[in-house]
């Protein structure tokens, strides 16, 4: 189990228990990963990992599985077929010094093999791993040039950078494809008329005598650009489909627990947290003061679930605790877990408060978890928007120069949010026992707050079909007369996600029959749809290659803060690094960002409409002029790209809100078109040797000495 400190960690393999972890993951897992390694001729039908379940979860539901149709493919009529095979020059990741000869190597990606190879500069081989024991194959958010690696039989993690953007994609494409418990979006490499409900495949690529192929490539051990020969010959194995997208169930849940332990009795609990159904679990708790070690209450979760699920991570401050756990069978498809947490100020007023953080990606879907607990009291609704602004502004996850609601897909927001139902007991009394909930939502703090003054813009909660989860007498189903003030929805879930997603909320309930706190605990369910890895590198069509030029850039509204030396940055996860303008020398509310001002054009590193679809463009807006880094931030503005990267050479004109502290603070109107900046493949389509310019450390400035 991990436990994160107070300030924004990465997981680890490292950890403590971790080891043992895996362990009991790759037994559950070796079974359903064997493949046959003497004979490749007989068609072997994977298994998908209710990859194309359908939306809904049903524990009724014991109808098998339609497996994949298997498919024979050959070789030659795979697009970009040297990345079956493919040799990708990097460097070693040494975050303590400058680059240097040293750090090269070469990571090879062989399909036929089903392996990963490490070898040093002259090609001397360093470590071999085979594909099914990949744990994770992780890009760092920050440096879109580093990859991470994790297999189940190394002592530890692998950190690379490569030479650039595109090659590190090209790398993830094809590690991904190569892991039997991964299926990727493929349609080139899928059975065209497959009448696999899910759209299907496993699919045999077929380099067998007159299939096999001689390609021309460069030498990933030579300066000079000579070209080999390079032999692919055999069969391998893809897992494939033509659905973009897998739904994931995730459940979520916020328990106050007044210092009390849990119920004894974890059939009192399955009322609230039910076990076995869902892929992810992330569990929030609030007073959570009774444990005798920081630890017991997350040891108690885990337990509780079972031996079928693994803490990804856990998190506490003060009293505020949160733990995602995933079934061990998802296991290989999470990557990039964080976790951060931040005490909110004003300790004095409102005690102590604040949340704490959980970021992953499942597959290419990145979610984040938030428990957290504001300022109580009935008149405190100013100190609670406070609080939330601080939780926003300052848990610090992923992409550091984004705030936590601007840049992930979904953001799951839980907890125990203090707001009340501004009635007088003896009023609410009739109408909770008359199930008129709504008629007490009409009185409710937060419902006000989010309708009237923009708190937490963009979330979103359920219908509330239960009644009130405080203030009860503890043990008892009766509410406690709290000074004569109507019982209240103090427990909350709340969910943000992008225009360009798809997710179901399949339930939101109090668990009515858990009574051990003041507060019933409240959870809700979703379907998430995850965007698998797609195959760019295999794909048909390999133009146009778009990119995003900007010609103005200018606020049209904005009430937050002057700007005194405004600048703009572009983010996004396919393209080369930060795109970044240059700052302006205006003191100004409505900055205008033109020429040299603006950041050069947004290449992508993927050519795929429908995966750039399922992205977004982030512009984040600091002001220079501070002296603090932490305190640049202006607001972020996300562009979903869903219709529009086409047409092409098209201008447009669209306004799009920015947000900073969890509010719209003002409206930016964007001026751009989407054209095709060709395509030039490496010679023999395949990566060459680490240019030496990519041994300048950019951290330091400082060039190494070459041999």
């Amino acid at each position: 189990m991990f436990f994160f400190n107070t300030e924004p960690e990465v997981l680890h393999k490292e950890d403590a228990d971790w080891e043992a972890l895996l362990e009991a993951a790759l037994e559950e897992q070796e079974q359903e990963w064997e493949e046959d390694d003497e004979d490749d001729e007989e068609d072997e039908q994977a298994e998908p990992d209710e990859d194309d379940r359908e939306d809904e979860v049903d524990e009724d539901d014991d109808e098998p599985e339609q497996p994949p149709e298997p498919w024979m493919l050959p070789l030659p009529e795979v697009t970009n077929n040297i990345y079956l095979k493919s040799y990708f020059p990097v460097l070693k990741w040494n975050p303590q010094k400058a680059f240097g000869p040293s750090d090269r190597r070469v990571w090879v990606v062989d399909h036929f093999a089903k392996s990963f190879y490490c070898l040093d500069a002259k090609g001397k081989m360093k470590k071999q791993h085979d594909a099914n024991k990949l744990l994770q194959l992780e890009r760092n958010v920050m440096d879109p040039r580093r990859a991470r690696l994790m297999f189940f039989d190394a002592p530890k993690s692998y950190e690379i950078v490569f030479p650039s953007n595109e090659e590190r994609e090209r790398f993830y494409e094809t590690g991904s494809s190569i892991r039997p418990a991964i299926r990727v979006y493929a349609p080139s490499l899928t059975k065209p008329d497959t009448a696999h409900d899910g759209g299907s495949t496993t699919t045999t690529i077929d380099g067998i005598k007159e299939n096999a192929v001689t390609q021309k490539v460069p030498n990933p051990f030579k300066k000079t650009g000579e070209l080999v020969d390079r032999e692919l010959s055999g069969r391998c194995k893809i897992n494939s489909s033509k659905v973009q997208d897998e739904p994931v169930s995730v459940w979520t849940g916020t328990f106050n627990m007044c210092g009390a332990p849990p119920p004894r009795d974890s059939s009192t609990l399955e009322k609230w947290m039910p076990r076995g159904k869902y892929d992810l679990y992330a569990v929030g708790a609030q007073e959570c003061s009774y444990q005798k070690d920081e630890g017991e209450w997350f040891s108690y979760v885990q337990e509780y679930l079972g031996k079928d699920y693994l803490t990804l991570a856990s998190m506490q401050v003060w009293d505020i605790t949160v733990i995602v756990l995933c079934r061990k069978k998802c296991l290989l498809k999470v990557t990039n877990v964080e976790g951060s947490t931040k005490a909110t100020l004003h300790k004095e007023k409102c005690g102590m408060k604040g949340a704490a953080g959980i970021c992953l990606k499942y597959h290419n879907t990145s979610m984040a978890f938030v428990s957290c607990h504001l300022a109580a009291r009935l008149e405190r609704n100013k100190m609670r928007r406070i609080n939330v602004e601080e939780i926003v502004n300052q848990i610090q996850l992923a992409n550091k120069d984004v705030d936590l609601s601007s840049q992930f897909h979904h953001v799951f927001w839980m907890g125990d949010m203090n707001y009340r139902v501004e009635m007088e007991h003896a009023e609410a009394e009739p109408l909770i026992k008359g199930n008129q909930f709504n008629e007490l939502l009409n009185q409710d703090q937060l419902t006000t707050e989010m309708r009237e003054n923009d708190l937490l813009r963009g979330f979103k909660e359920a219908p509330i079909t239960f009644a009130p989860t405080y203030r009860f007498k503890t043990g008892s189903k009766d509410y406690m007369r709290d000074r004569g003030r109507a019982p209240s929805y103090t427990d909350r879930i709340l969910v943000k996600s992008m225009r360009n997603t798809n997710i179901k909320c399949t339930g939101y309930n109090s668990a009515e029959g858990v009574h051990t706190s003041e507060h019933v605990p409240v959870s809700a369910t979703y379907v998430v749809r995850c965007v698998r890895p797609h195959m760019s590198c295999f794909h048909r069509d390999q133009e146009p290659r778009p990119q995003f030029e900007f010609s103005s850039v200018k606020f049209v509204e904005q009430d937050h803060l002057m700007f005194r030396k405004p600048l703009v940055m572009m983010y996004t996860p396919f393209s080369e690094h930060a795109h970044k303008g240059k700052a302006m020398k205006a003191s100004t509310m409505l900055p205008e960002f033109t020429g040299e001002h603006l950041p050069e054009p947004v290449k992508c590193s993927v050519q795929m409409t429908e995966y750039l679809e399922k992205h977004s463009l982030i512009m984040v807006f600091r002001d220079q002029a501070e002296p603090r880094e932490d305190k640049m931030f202006r607001g972020a503005a996300v562009m979903e790209l869903d219709g529009r990267v086409e047409p092409y050479d098209e201008e447009r004109t669209e306004d799009i809100e920015v947000l900073c502290l969890g509010r719209k603070i003002g409206i930016v109107r964007v001026t751009y078109k989407v054209t095709n900046y060709g395509y030039t493949p490496p010679p023999g389509g395949a990566p060459g040797r680490v240019p030496e310019e990519v041994l300048m450390d950019e951290r330091t400035d400082q060039v190494s000495e070459e041999e």
